[in-house]
């Protein structure tokens, strides 16, 4: 970006956030500010946020559409519901009968997919959400299957909010490539999070792993120690913006967008904009 900015290029960008409240966890602050700072001479800031969800006004006139994409609440009802859409929509492919899969994901690891019939595939929440994990993965499902079934969501709360991370970063993978969601939950998409502000923040090894192409399976404070990454807070500001991270702020912020994003997924806009088989 600021490459861009020294340049002269007019940039037009759009974010959650505004420049100043951008998530700054796990970044080194003083690079950081030098860029918010750079941004805010280069661009004008406008705040468009509005009382109005718009993924739901799209949404308005598709409750037709909740009867066949989403079933709720969890039991035998809700999965012959999702078994008969299942094999509506696969008989087509008769003759290429439901075999196990293994998906090539970055790094050189393997997804495997027990359930899949061509352009569709069928996981439950556990498979996907309750294993270790993570957008590679979730980007290798939406770029090899056009419909994704997923059975059994739980009601979430911060006390598996690993669960619900993963849970949040599948929804924002599928809804990024078009993807067509059928699954089956314990509660409607409003109540998949009921998890509280309050409640004891759950730190586990999993979130201090850094992801990427590191060398063998070394974990985040590895890597602080050697100067490769930032400390987690370096500064009061820093660190009250960490806590609330730890607490579950953002799980919270993120998981009001997925469950927005739950609602366009049943459009006829959305559906009609994803691939094609």
């Amino acid at each position: 970006m600021e490459a861009l900015l020294e340049e002269g290029c007019i940039i037009v960008a759009t974010s959650n956030r505004a420049p100043w409240d951008l998530n700054r966890h796990g970044l080194h602050e003083d690079l950081f500010g030098h860029f918010v700072q750079n941004l805010l001479e280069a661009c004008q800031p406008y705040q468009l946020s509005a009382e109005q969800d718009n993924r739901r006004l799209l949404a308005s006139d598709t409750v037709t559409a909740f009867s066949e994409h989403y079933f709720f609440p969890k039991g035998p009802a809700a999965q012959a519901a999702l078994d008969k859409r299942w094999q509506d929509l696969t008989a087509t492919e008769a003759v290429h009968p439901a075999v196990p899969l293994e998906l090539t994901v970055m790094f050189g690891r393997q997804l495997q997919v027990d359930q899949c019939v061509r352009g569709f595939a069928r996981f439950t929440f556990d498979e996907l959400c309750n294993r270790t994990l993570g957008a590679a993965d979730y980007i290798a499902v939406a770029q090899a299957f056009h419909t994704v079934f997923l059975t059994d969501i739980p009601t979430m709360s911060l006390k598996v909010r690993d669960q619900a991370r993963r849970f949040i970063t599948l929804i924002d993978e599928l809804y990024n490539a078009r993807v067509r969601l059928i699954c089956s939950a314990d509660s409607p998409p409003d109540l998949l999070f009921a998890g509280n502000l309050n409640e004891e923040p759950i730190i586990d090894l999993e979130q201090l792993q850094y992801e990427g192409a590191v060398e063998g399976s070394r974990l985040r404070r590895d890597l602080m120690a050697e100067g490769g990454v930032a400390p987690v807070a370096a500064t009061t500001s820093a660190a009250m913006a960490a806590a609330q991270n730890l607490g579950g702020m953002e799980e919270k912020f993120a998981f009001k967008r997925a469950v927005s994003r739950l609602y366009e997924m049943q459009s006829k806009a959305y559906l009609r904009s994803r691939v094609k088989a």
